[in-house]
């Protein structure tokens, strides 16, 4: 009788119900709504997760009043957004809690607890959840930035000058909570900057989100370090006296720039680590000018430098289109760079204007982008192909003449799918030793691609080209033969990209698809001069490989050891961005496919089963080649100390933050995978199998596989 390994697992047992005294309506946004708030908490040390929140809200604790006017500021929020019926979806947005969460924890630790700053507390949080609100789709809108802290300085400048007639208020009388524990002085004044960034100049709480920033990320903790001794460093060599810089309660602006700046906003890297050292002298700066500014009035400097400082910053950066910028900021650093790094490898030739080589064969690139001939100004973006031998010659005998060249009269082919603009087929080959200066293309062909660009092909041999104006040809079509017609020394192809149809037109950038180079498979790249290159053709067997149709579901058994583990359901889903993804429940894989490559992109979420999936075949090419290559995240492979040493090395050597996988078929239904680690010898390895219809029944990596639930044991 035959088994499958579905049949090899228990029955899941069934759950225990628990009786709770909320109604099961009330309970679960109650719980979303706590959840937000942790999140936020976080958010405001750029820490990632609820965990950290909810630690640093219970060790608050220590200053209770100060916590408590803290939800109220919330709650105000809170009941305004409900009043108005605001979506929910707000609250999953951090800068909508934490700024009146900071709100009311500033007026608990300026006034004293009472009726009066207790409602006072609850409009202030209606208040800043309004300016929130505004604030942040303004200025998305018309500077895409983040609204930050700025709604919460805003307001308690507001509420501190308006309470200079509510006499009903009291301040607190100041406390000394923990002010000094017998540490060195530095070390206790940046303790105590970090616990201000709540409103607790406490070195408890200050330690905990020390600790806190370890765990979460060793760049954010190395940049907090950075910018609060830089800062009080700057501050007190201006000033001239050290004795007052490590108790300044507006400090903690220095360690939210140098994360901000050097950790979230920019890929960490040397480059962000001097510009967030910058950001930080200036904050010096601007906080100064602050604070003698509103001497007369005794307003506090807030967060307003690190708002404006941050800010000015991105601005200036997005402005001048600088490539620092992280394109998806993760508030662990570490992934930002992980992720950025990763896709410089992985797409780093990768652009809408990939085309294939117009020939068969092994040919040599004469000339390339910036050659060194004629490929300059706005002409810098074309390539020219020749044929040597293997001594590097391009011609045989004595080459006086055209015949004696290797690719003279070799056939050339279309790169792409599209319409024939332009052709001239009449010019004479120039014999070897002229050139034709006034008809520099000489006989050429221009193809409009529906991608949106132009293919310009020069130096045919006279009367070769076969397509006429106006015909649609595909790609791989023969189009002609290569001569030596025009502005050419000897036979060879030209080839560019142009936006506009004319000849002459300014080039644009390209890359070749499905191409070899010295011998390794590349699916795009752009070769250097002198490099052999020769096309790889699509192979018709893998057309149908993977299929992942919208909707379809995938049954695995997932196996520990080879021990039956869990059922795992995978379906296909399409996101509003038009991505399409594997869909575990509790991660995404993203993948994309054409007619040369199916690729999974990321993984957005934690689950082993779906990164075991992109480790062992990240990539596969869908043409006739028995190997290629690719890069991994490094986290995504392996998870250890050593990992994390990596990572934040990384932004420093860049080398540091990718495995390499090289792919190989070993027969025609099975792949195998080898992933190398940095500076390691030691290979990984994984295995992929196919059923007759392409579909995925086997994955192995780690001592971790998955089986297809139809897959017969016997």
């Amino acid at each position: 009788m035959l088994k499958t390994y579905s049949q090899l697992l228990s029955p899941l047992g069934t759950k225990k119900k628990v009786k709770t005294i909320l109604p099961p309506s009330l309970l679960k946004p109650l719980g979303d709504f706590i959840k937000s708030l942790c999140r936020a908490t976080s958010r405001v040390l750029f820490l990632d997760g609820a965990v950290p929140g909810a630690l640093l809200l219970i060790t608050m604790l220590i200053q209770p009043a100060v916590l408590f006017m803290g939800f109220v500021g919330v709650l105000g929020a809170l009941f305004f957004a409900q009043i108005i019926k605001l979506e929910n979806f707000y609250w999953d947005r951090p800068p909508y809690l934490f700024n009146p969460l900071l709100a009311g924890l500033g007026i608990g630790f300026v006034f004293k607890l009472s009726l009066s700053s207790i409602f006072l507390t609850f409009i202030t949080g209606i208040l800043t959840f309004i300016l929130t609100w505004a604030l942040s789709n303004v200025l998305y809108n018309l500077f895409y930035l983040p609204v930050l802290s700025i709604p919460f300085a805003l307001v308690s400048w507001l509420i501190r000058l308006a309470s200079y007639h509510y006499f009903s208020l009291q301040l607190t009388p100041y406390k000394v909570y923990l002010y000094s524990i017998g540490l060195p002085i530095p070390l206790e004044g940046f303790l105590r900057a970090l616990g201000s960034i709540f409103f607790m100049p406490n070195i408890v709480v200050g330690a905990l989100a020390l600790i806190l920033l370890a765990v979460n990320s060793r760049i954010h903790l190395v940049l907090a370090i950075e910018g609060y001794f830089i800062g009080t460093a700057f501050k007190g060599l201006l000033a001239g006296n050290f004795n007052y810089v490590y108790y300044d309660p507006g400090a903690y602006n220095f360690i939210l720039v140098a994360i901000a700046i050097g950790g979230y906003f920019l890929i960490p890297s040397v480059r962000s680590y001097l510009i967030s050292a910058i950001g930080v002298l200036l904050t010096v700066i601007i906080g100064e000018a602050i604070v003698v500014f509103w001497t007369g009035v005794a307003l506090p400097v807030e967060s307003i430098p690190y708002n404006l400082v941050t800010m000015l910053i991105i601005y200036c950066l997005g402005l001048a289109k600088n490539p620092s910028l992280a394109k998806y900021p993760q508030l662990i650093p570490e992934k930002t760079l992980e992720r950025e790094l990763s896709n410089r490898l992985r797409y780093r030739y990768t652009n809408s204007n990939g085309i294939n080589l117009p020939f068969t064969g092994c040919w040599i690139v004469w000339q390339g982008i910036d050659g060194e001939f004629t490929h300059k100004g706005v002409w810098r973006y074309a390539f020219d192909f020749i044929i040597e031998d293997e001594e590097g010659y391009s011609f045989t005998n004595n080459g006086l003449k055209l015949e004696d060249y290797y690719a003279y009269n070799k056939p050339v082919f279309s790169p792409v799918t599209g319409w024939v603009i332009t052709v001239v087929n009449y010019l004479d080959d120039c014999p070897i030793g002229t050139i034709d200066q006034e008809n520099n293309w000489g006989n050429y062909i221009v193809i409009y691609d529906e991608k949106g660009f132009y293919v310009e092909i020069s130096h045919f041999l006279q009367n070769s080209i076969l397509a006429k104006q106006g015909d649609f040809i595909e790609k791989g079509t023969f189009i002609g033969r290569c001569g030596n017609s025009g502005y050419s020394s000897q036979p060879h192809i030209h080839i560019q990209l142009q936006l506009t149809p004319e000849i002459g037109s300014a080039t644009i950038p390209l890359n070749f698809i499905n191409i070899k180079v010295d011998g390794k498979f590349h699916s795009e790249y752009i070769p250097l001069p002198n490099s052999k290159v020769e096309p790889i053709q699509s192979h018709n067997s893998l057309s149908q490989i993977m299929p992942f149709p919208l909707n379809r579901q995938f049954n695995f058994v997932g196996l520990q050891k080879g021990v039956a583990v869990a059922n795992l359901n995978f379906i296909v889903k399409v996101s509003s961005y038009g991505e399409y993804f594997l869909d575990s429940g509790k991660a995404q894989l993203f993948f994309h496919r054409n007619e040369n490559i199916f690729m999974f992109d990321r993984i957005d979420g934690k689950d082993p089963w779906l990164s075991m999936l992109m480790i062992a075949i990240p990539k596969l090419p869908l043409v006739d080649t028995k190997t290629w290559q690719d890069s991994l995240p490094l986290s995504l492979v392996d998870h250890n100390i050593t990992t994390n040493l990596y990572q934040f090395l990384s932004s420093i050597f860049p080398n540091f933050s990718s495995a390499c996988y090289e792919g190989q078929w070993v027969s025609n239904n099975s792949i195998s995978g080898f992933i190398s680690l940095p500076y390691f010898k030691k290979k990984k390895k994984s295995s992929v199998k196919f059923d007759n219809k392409g579909n995925i029944i086997f994955v192995n990596f780690n001592k971790r596989s998955l089986i297809a639930e139809t897959t017969d044991l016997h």
